[in-house]
């Protein structure tokens, strides 16, 4: 068994060195505080086996490969659980080390924030502040890693197309934005394009408005393509496609997207549903991106729990916010985005749920994943 004493400045730069000298397979088996300040660690690596030849048939026969599944599935649940207790001890030593830094920590985990992002406003923090300065100072830098349009695009026309998940609020949200538009410019220079062909429902939904608001509506579907019915809107000032929400790799989601990708003019805003979770809003850009997506919408933040998930999205993928929702109000419930409120919401929310305090256990996990692999999204945060 190999022995190696390492120091460093603190844990989770230990375990990084820990890592890179004795590779992924290593294992810590104690750590100390210096009295000079950092950390001592001593890992071990088993050495390697040696290579045997391969077995014969009639001594392999009594091992099923049921017993060997069995057996690679122990080793990944003890990797796991060194995992965990590495992560812990590097969130042990930090909130020691910094308590004013954990405390902005935990405070932003509240807020749905995750590592990545997380470590880098931290960052920003002064050891002279004090918390209260400190977390201004965060506050701050967070609204200032938004990326926002601030200012109402739709006013001046165009052709906008939304996409999205289904149940985003695509279709309420062209309602708000077309009934804005009308209010101030009246109805003859608007129409409503969908490309959801095999729902009835989302038609009559959008014909309904259109009859409402005075305004034209047409279907793209098998006999009208989307370039096709765009050129006999070209005199119309402002043109509103809804699509439909479809699962990745579904062929008329492929279907759509190429044709989306056919029409540059046409500007493609993503519908992020804030109520949904991390994985589905990544999901959701993932599968719309190829489209040529270039700003997204904040949807549904009157029922949003957080919103630091769909916020940490935006900054990562510097995808511009241009409007938020926050109600099913035509046509009030909708705001052009400034990043300074969206983060006063997100606080707001966050406090509502710091009132149960954040499980040690998710910020051990965002602590130590922020350390690793989340390291890949950090360098996103590099020209902020």
């Amino acid at each position: 068994m190999q022995l190696k004493k390492i120091r460093a400045k603190d844990m989770r730069q230990a375990m990084l060195q820990v890592r890179d000298e004795m590779g992924a397979d290593a294992a810590i088996l104690s750590s100390r505080s210096l009295p000079t300040g950092g950390v001592e660690v001593i890992a071990t690596l088993a050495p390697a086996k040696p290579v045997t030849p391969p077995a014969t048939e009639s001594a392999t026969s009594g091992v099923s490969k049921a017993e060997i599944g069995a057996m690679r599935s122990e080793l990944q649940s003890i990797r796991t659980l060194l995992q965990q207790r590495l992560n812990g001890l590097a969130w042990e030593q930090f909130s020691n080390q910094s308590p004013a830094q954990a405390v902005i920590w935990e405070r932003l985990t509240a807020m749905g924030v995750p590592g990545f992002l997380t470590r880098h406003l931290v960052a920003q923090t002064a050891q002279e502040k004090t918390l209260d300065q400190n977390w201004k100072r965060v506050l701050s830098a967070l609204a200032q890693a938004i990326p926002v349009i601030s200012n109402d695009p739709v006013q001046s026309g165009g052709r906008y197309a939304l996409l999205g998940p289904t149940g985003a609020g695509k279709t309420t949200t062209i309602a708000k934005l077309a009934t804005r538009y009308v209010l101030q410019h009246g109805s003859e220079d608007v129409a409503l394009v969908t490309t959801d062909s095999f729902r009835l429902a989302a038609h009559e939904q959008l014909r309904t408005l259109g009859r409402i608001l005075g305004v034209t509506v047409c279907v793209v579907d098998d006999q009208h393509s989307l370039k096709e019915t765009l050129e006999t809107l070209a005199h119309k000032k402002l043109v509103l496609i809804d699509t439909a929400g479809l699962p990745t790799g579904h062929p008329q989601q492929l279907r759509q997207t190429a044709m989306l990708r056919e029409t540059p003019e046409v500007q493609k805003w993503l519908a992020l549903p804030c109520t949904s979770q991390a994985q589905v809003l990544r999901s959701a850009w993932k599968t719309c991106s190829t489209a040529g997506i270039s700003a997204c919408i904040l949807t549904h933040l009157d029922e949003a729990c957080v919103l630091g998930e769909a916020l940490a999205l935006a900054v990562e993928s510097r995808l511009p916010v241009v409007y938020e929702t926050f109600g099913q109000g035509i046509p009030d419930d909708i705001a052009v985005a400034q990043a300074t409120a969206l983060v006063r919401r997100a606080v707001a929310l966050g406090r509502q749920q710091a009132e149960e305090p954040v499980e040690r256990g998710r910020l051990v996990n965002e602590y130590g994943a922020s350390g690793s692999a989340g390291m890949s999204s950090a360098a996103s945060l590099q020209a902020l």
